[in-house]
């Protein structure tokens, strides 16, 4: 073993770079574990998610007119086999029951027939 200072102060350098190199390896496999990255992810998105509501709560205040004529406009596209049915429906005649086109005379049942 040599008693030299500047030896052993460079030893003690490379002693000390390695354990910081060791804490930071054991810091990102910890950060880099799926079930920390998939929390991660996940409040990422709830963060996204609770901003964009925001910004669409504060456009439905702002405009409450254009928010309501864009709703009805696609509530109109997506109701418009519905209402073309309706329309087609209300265009065409229904046919007559069958027992007024037809002049049946009314016989009177036997005994023991049924009707």
């Amino acid at each position: 073993m040599s008693t030299d200072p500047q030896l052993l102060a460079a030893e003690a350098q490379v002693q000390a770079a390695r354990t910081r190199l060791f804490a930071t390896l054991d810091a990102m496999q910890e950060r880099l574990k799926p079930s920390h990255l998939a929390e991660n992810a996940v409040e990422i998105a709830a963060l996204g998610v609770a901003s964009t509501a925001r910004k669409g709560a504060e456009a439905v205040r702002s405009r409450p007119f254009a928010v309501a004529a864009i709703a009805g406009t696609v509530g109109l596209v997506f109701a418009r086999g519905w209402i073309a049915d309706m329309l087609r429906r209300r265009n065409e005649t229904a046919p007559a029951a069958d027992g007024l086109n037809k002049k049946t005379s009314a016989k009177p049942a036997k005994k023991g027939q049924p009707r």
